[in-house]
């Protein structure tokens, strides 16, 4: 494929996104007359985006509510790999990740737990009742751009956590939130009759899911699997601006509120952006934008068989 057809394809990958993010369930259709992009080529684009990773979710994070609260562990532990595999047997554990760096081990649990009584443990690095995560809306960039980044102006957060509704969900809303957190636009039919939950409870369940859940949709240019995730944890009052400039990185970063912390989760290739990454980070602190940081690079993580599907969009 010539240089310039795949500038021209990336281009339409790029709109194709754009329309996801803003409205997850959107049909093939409505992101064809909304890109000028044909219908057959959108849906081609789509199966193409899935298949190298360059598109992921719209995927569900459950948001913190009054009588449900998610955890965020920092653990460092002598043999990571043998704790890692064998944590997938523990109950309450939402999600793992192996890690390098000042942290060997993150946890997400759906309950306070106490990991000291596991064998290989060593410490506890950090420990916080997980706050809203969100995903920006980043641009179609270059990884040069990063040297010249703007690190000084503020953006409005796109999220309220004015309050923390009621959970309420019965043991179908949870087999709805299991099927489709990684992907949203799965076939629906299929997997409501495969799990026994009727559609007007799914209906339901949708309309209420902003209310519950946060959607994040991904964007990798040269697809996930092709960059080096790192992970820091930043002190700041000054999310706002966090959270711009690392919208402005050509791939999607990954942001969880932790009280005064703030987690952010980001991917770069493996060149002179990590470079570009770190020098961004440090002239942040030198400016008095974060007051600490640490940090570790992903190494495995537990993840779910994702569904990938254009039947939302297949539809007229």
């Amino acid at each position: 494929m010539g240089k310039i057809t795949q500038t021209k394809r990336l281009k339409s990958y790029y709109k194709i996104y754009e329309q996801i993010y803003r409205d997850p369930l959107i049909y093939i259709a409505e992101i064809s007359d909304n890109t000028g992009v044909s219908r057959n080529a959108v849906a081609k684009y789509l199966q193409e985006m899935y298949a190298d990773n360059i598109l992921t979710g719209p995927s569900l994070c459950m948001k913190p509510h009054t009588n449900y609260q998610e955890y965020l562990y920092f653990l460092n532990f002598s043999d990571p790999f043998t704790v890692f595999d064998g944590l997938k047997e523990v109950p309450n554990v939402v999600s793992r990740l192996i890690t390098f760096g000042d942290w060997n081990i993150v946890l997400v649990t759906s309950k306070l737990l106490n990991f000291s009584v596991l064998q290989h443990f060593e410490t506890v690095v950090k420990m916080y009742p997980k706050g809203i995560s969100y995903t920006p809306r980043v641009e179609l960039t270059t990884w040069e751009s990063l040297a010249h980044i703007d690190i000084n102006t503020d953006c409005e957060p796109d999220y309220h956590e004015s309050r923390r509704n009621s959970l309420d969900w019965g043991p179908d809303e949870w087999k709805l939130f299991h099927v489709f957190k990684s992907n949203l636009r799965v076939k629906i039919t299929p997997l409501l009759r495969k799990i026994g939950v009727r559609y007007d409870i799914y209906k339901q369940w949708k309309e209420e899911l902003n209310d519950h859940c946060t959607i994040h949709t991904g964007f990798y240019p040269e697809g996930y699997r092709e960059y080096m995730a790192y992970q820091f944890l930043f002190c700041t009052d000054r999310k706002p601006l966090l959270k711009s400039v690392f919208s402005q990185f050509p791939t999607t970063p990954v942001l969880t509120e932790m009280g005064d912390q703030l987690s952010v989760c980001v991917s770069v290739p493996f060149s002179d952006a990590s470079k570009h990454l770190f020098c961004i980070i440090y002239n942040m602190r030198i400016q008095g934008v974060i007051t600490e940081f640490s940090q570790a690079a992903a190494l495995f993580y537990n993840q779910c068989k994702e569904l990938h599907s254009d039947e939302h969009g297949a539809e007229p």
